[in-house]
């Protein structure tokens, strides 16, 4: 009844709260602050003293709507995001990371910027209140939480000046040069990236829709030697140059590049978000260093190329049985099958680009390329879908383009060029007919990573190495003196032991078990018949191994008498289709279509 009856006699004006100085949460006890002029300063003072953990709450316990929590976070990073065509502000962003190491981003609108662009500064440690959370943005985000906080008008920043050594400084998510594959074209969060610096390219300035940017390309290294190209461009690109040049040429230097967009699975791209960092002490780094200086320490001799391709023989099986996360996109396998089958439902060619071999799609009055743009003439190119089989099984091979046309002998478009009705699409041409049944010595990668594997090279050539005993899989035993014991390989079939004097590679041998032999006669090992069919042997040179030539589809050999020197054995038991020897004209691995 009094304070109604002061009311009404009209109360002087220092008796009441501002609408101004009101804000979410507070109590009576607040306002008793705010009239004594002491509620800001309580709470700056009691966050520069250090709060306890238990005062705040975890970024990891945010969710979409809250707008009365307490964080206590770190600036990580903090930079502003900007379209560099026109210099339009998307908004102050910046990386924040909390005492349990959970991170996620924020963003100050760009109306607001001028309030909070001094407040928070890079590397501090604040506590922040009403600000607002919400789903994260479809695109060039830095960490893969799935929440963004917003600042608004009304958040408070308060720095925290105590205990807060517990919150780390930086926050990366690295991912290894061979997964970078799959996040080409996909910019929903940029990389982070972790290498030895092995280039480091001059400081240029390229003109561009009428502006100038300054770029500087550099090349990174990981443990297992594969390199990643890495383009900085506009103030980036200048500080790095500079960093780089004040370390010298000579200089051992481990760098981080924070926020990159993945242009391809050989090289990535710097964007308004991204930063680096030149020997940072953090503990992937530190590893990375030690594990460095022990390669450098004891240096492993580079394998030859004849090395390389000896390594890679695989059968069907080995094949079908690899994991892609075991190997990259440019890695490449020999294999040596026959032709057995070509699928041409969907056709055998398809029009694409004359440039990067793209298949095209009809835009109005022209033909347009999705990577090189609009196109004059298109080019029609081999799509094969082939099965092939060795010994081991059989399985699908994609043959592309210039490589098709190499096993042809002829180009797609003239083969097109032939066509009168419109069933020949979707019918085997003779000329690629006529490949069925042969036999031949494939390079083959899965661009993709997805067990598809593609014909990279056709190598019927007498320089391919015979298989490293490495991968070896049967074992010669002695046997009694004029005997002769030899394992008969299928055209495909699993890697066995070379020994002196084979006069041609076994590409892949199954595992096999020799027989004893008597005195004066002959015994082989023949690998699990399935079908039948008879070759015969031709002698090589004196203290050469005898072996059989086989069929493109045999997967059993019977044995028969020695034939005589000079005898036709095995040209005879080649088909005709082998009989391309052009040079090969090979392509690069993302030069392939789907």
């Amino acid at each position: 009844m009094l304070q109604a009856n002061k009311d009404k006699m009209g109360s002087s004006e220092d008796d009441f709260t501002p609408l101004s100085e009101l804000t979410v949460g507070m109590n009576k006890s607040d306002y008793s602050a705010i009239y004594d002029g002491n509620w800001e300063s309580n709470h700056t003072n009691k966050d520069k003293m250090g709060s306890s953990a238990d005062d705040f709450t975890p970024l990891s316990e945010l969710d979409v709507g809250m707008n009365k929590c307490r964080v206590r976070v770190r600036v990580s990073r903090l930079w502003e995001s900007f379209n560099p065509k026109n210099d339009i502000s998307f908004g102050l962003d910046c990386l924040l990371i909390d005492d349990e190491g959970e991170t996620m981003q924020a963003r100050v609108l760009p109306d607001d910027i001028d309030q909070f662009e001094g407040q928070l500064i890079e590397g501090k440690v604040y506590a922040l209140l009403d600000f607002t959370v919400d789903d994260t943005r479809e695109s060039y985000m830095t960490c893969s939480n799935e929440f963004t906080i917003y600042f608004g008008r009304q958040t408070v920043v308060n720095e925290i000046e105590g205990d807060i050594d517990s919150i780390p400084l930086h926050s990366f998510e690295f991912i290894d040069f061979k997964n970078l594959h799959s996040r080409c074209e996909d910019n929903s969060v940029l990389t982070d990236v972790l290498g030895h610096i092995v280039y480091v390219g001059d400081l240029q300035e390229v003109e561009k829709k009428s502006r100038t940017i300054e770029i500087c390309n550099a090349t990174i290294q990981n443990l297992s030697g594969r390199k990643l190209g890495v383009t900085l461009y506009g103030d980036i690109a200048c500080g790095f140059a500079e960093d780089m040049l004040e370390k010298g040429l000579k200089a051992s230097v481990v760098a981080v590049f924070a926020g990159m967009r993945v242009e391809s699975s050989h090289s990535v791209c710097s964007t308004t978000c991204s930063k680096y960092y030149l020997d940072l002490e953090i503990p992937e780094v530190q590893e990375f260093c030690e594990n460095l200086s022990i390669q450098q320490e004891n240096p492993v001799p580079e394998k030859s190329q004849a090395q390389k391709l000896a390594e890679s023989w695989r059968t069907i099986e080995q094949l079908k049985r690899l994991n892609p996360k075991d190997y990259d996109e440019d890695t490449k396998f020999l294999c040596r099958v026959s032709l057995i089958d070509i699928d041409c439902t969907s056709g055998w060619c398809y029009l694409g680009c004359n440039t990067c071999y793209k298949s095209m799609y009809r835009a109005p009055r022209k033909y347009k390329c999705s990577r090189c743009g609009p196109i004059k003439r298109p080019i029609n190119w081999y799509k094969l879908k082939t099965m092939v089989q060795d010994a081991t099984g059989t399985m699908n091979l994609m043959i592309f383009c210039e490589v098709a046309e190499e096993l042809v002998g002829v180009s797609a478009e003239e083969l097109v060029d032939e066509i009168e009705d419109d069933e020949e699409w979707f019918t085997l041409p003779d000329e690629i007919e006529d490949l069925l049944g042969s036999t031949h010595t494939f390079q083959v990668f899965d661009k993709h990573l997805s067990g598809s594997f593609s014909v990279y090279a056709i190598m019927d050539d007498d320089t391919v190495p015979v298989p490293a005993a490495a991968t070896s899989q049967c074992k010669e035993e002695s046997v009694p003196e004029v005997s002769v014991n030899a394992a008969v390989p299928s055209p495909a079939t699993t890697q066995c032991k070379a020994e002196p004097g084979m006069a041609a590679p076994a590409p892949a041998m199954i595992p096999c078990k020799e027989e004893p032999v008597l005195e004066e006669n002959f015994s082989m090992v023949v690998p699990a018949p399935t079908t039948k069919h008879e070759c015969k042997e031709e002698p090589f040179l004196e203290h050469s191994v005898n072996m059989a030539v086989l069929k493109p589809t045999i997967t059993q050999c019977k044995e028969e008498e020695p034939v005589p020197k000079g005898s036709a054995g095995t040209g005879e038991a080649r088909l005709k289709s082998t009989r391309l020897q052009k040079p090969n004209k090979r392509l690069r691995g993302d030069d392939w279509i789907n």
